[in-house]
């Protein structure tokens, strides 16, 4: 690490809910989803540069394209042009999160790579004032930008910070499969779905509140790909396991315990990619 390198976490996201509704006028879906962030995932590491530079490391990261359609580019340059600055930056990622995977990857690399530049280039932003900037690269990247549990509603524009507790045991697990956003939205509206629905919100008790929300992708997402549905039985069996569900548009699933023991054990017995982590809010580099 160069004297001068700056260094940001960008942690996996997990909906634990995810209510979506009709789509409106301009495409966009409404959203109403618990978010929360996993201990694992990528990292952002910037430092001087004449001019921008993305590398890449790590296995997931062989999928995705070093030029300025990468998100993490593509934030780097938004900031740039927004704060009005002829600096650049040379930025490493590392990718642990597979890529089209329901993780919110690309966005939570967007994210840490604004708060990565934002602390390199010294302009004392706030996460608010970058959130309004990071929606403009994606609806996941204003909560990628906070890493905290919150309360996503509109397009992503409207958070709202929550509490939930300690951290809960999880495992995260791949099935291997590839599921694009895009297509999963065009088969949830060939079911013509309602306007979007709010029930009632988390008051405390949230396993029984988690047991009676849902992802209102997960039945369409398996429609597409059965192997999410395989996956969930697997989950669901898991000794411990007291919810399994799909995250974000999939093919990522996850399972809560009672404890990372449990989580463990599962991740070490699933056939394929799994990593226990704690979800909730993680350490971030000060």
């Amino acid at each position: 690490m160069s004297p001068g390198e700056v260094r940001e976490f960008a942690p996996a996201k997990v909906n634990l809910t995810l209510r979506v509704g009709r789509a409106r006028a301009d495409g966009y879906h409404p959203l109403d989803s618990l978010v929360v962030f996993a201990d694992w995932g990528d990292e952002i590491r910037v430092d001087d540069s004449p001019a921008f530079l993305l590398t890449m490391s790590g296995e997931p990261s062989r999928r995705l394209s070093g030029g300025h359609d990468n998100l993490v580019m593509k934030a780097a340059v938004a900031l740039q042009r927004a704060a009005g600055l002829d600096r650049a930056a040379r930025i490493h990622l590392h990718k642990a999160i597979p890529v089209e995977a329901g993780l919110g990857g690309g966005s939570a690399d967007a994210a840490a790579t604004l708060r990565a530049l934002n602390r390199f280039w010294k302009l004392d932003w706030p996460l608010d004032r970058l959130a309004e900037l990071g929606l403009g690269l994606g609806a996941d990247v204003p909560a990628c930008l906070y890493s905290r549990p919150l309360r996503m509603r509109g397009i992503g524009e409207w958070i709202e910070m929550v509490e939930i507790g300690p951290g809960l045991p999880a495992v995260i697990v791949n099935p291997g499969v590839a599921v694009p956003t895009g297509p999963v939205f065009v088969a949830f509206d060939s079911r013509d779905p309602g306007p979007l629905a709010h029930g009632p919100w988390y008051q405390g008790d949230l396993a029984g509140w988690l047991a009676g929300e849902a992802n209102d992708l997960e039945a369409v997402a398996i429609g597409r790909e059965g192997a999410i549905g395989d996956t969930l039985e697997w989950l669901h069996a898991r000794p411990g396991a007291w919810l399994a569900r799909m995250t974000g548009s999939g093919a990522s699933c996850f399972a809560l315990f009672d404890t990372l023991d449990e989580a463990e054990s599962a991740a070490g017995a699933y056939p394929g990619f799994a990593q226990a982590v704690t979800l909730g809010a993680p350490e971030m580099p000060a």
